[in-house]
């Protein structure tokens, strides 16, 4: 089911499985185009992704004819700067933010389960301790919400991985945190099998 709600005043997200999404809503002619340079399975993942973006924005009656990117990968909205987006997906579900006035990053992690390696770099030595005790769906779960909220973050500034998510102080415990100019929150539940979360500034001239 695509179900949309509100991070923040202005900040909407859209979520849904992407089947759901290519069976309900069209694929915008740009996007059609572009996914035919793709591998089927990213294909399909950029697709719906593009599509639940067009639904997002046809809400909101913005114009998004249009997607194109900055040079660090960030979707902008060339005739409308002024709106902030962001895509994501992650197996089988997709989410899309719009955030009019803002910037802003959302980011969808099916809980999946991450290597020792990889909870040390992303954790500060006593949470990844207690990742590495915990039971491996509880693990997996955990790690998705404290990698989606970085990730969320440094999409929202539009640095990408050159912003070293991994460097971002976040515990699975917390629903919301702040990071530089930018609020995040998570919107599922701890024990949701897929976490959600969006990033975002204050408004602009407000």
């Amino acid at each position: 089911m695509i179900a949309r709600t509100e991070a923040a005043e202005g900040v909407h997200v859209t979520v849904g499985p992407i089947a759901d999404v290519l069976d309900h809503l069209p694929v915008p002619a740009q996007a059609v185009t572009e996914a035919r340079s793709l591998p089927a399975w990213r294909a399909k993942e950029y697709s719906a992704a593009r599509a639940l973006l067009a639904h997002a924005l046809s809400t909101l009656d913005i114009d998004g004819t249009r997607v194109g990117k900055t040079a660090h990968g960030k979707p902008v909205l060339p005739a409308r700067r002024d709106v902030g987006i962001s895509l994501s997906h992650s197996a089988d579900t997709v989410a899309v933010a719009v955030a009019p006035g803002r910037d802003v990053g959302v980011d969808v992690q099916e809980a999946w389960l991450p290597s020792p390696s990889m909870m040390r770099r992303c954790c500060e030595p006593r949470l990844a301790s207690d990742l590495t005790a915990a039971s491996p769906p509880d693990r997996a779960r955990r790690f998705a919400r404290i990698w989606a909220a970085q990730e969320a973050c440094v999409k929202a500034t539009g640095e990408g991985i050159a912003g070293r998510p991994w460097t971002i102080p976040v515990h699975p415990a917390d629903r919301a945190g702040a990071w530089r100019a930018l609020r995040w929150l998570h919107l599922r539940d701890a024990d949701s099998a897929a976490a959600v979360c969006c990033a975002f500034t204050e408004r602009r001239n407000r």
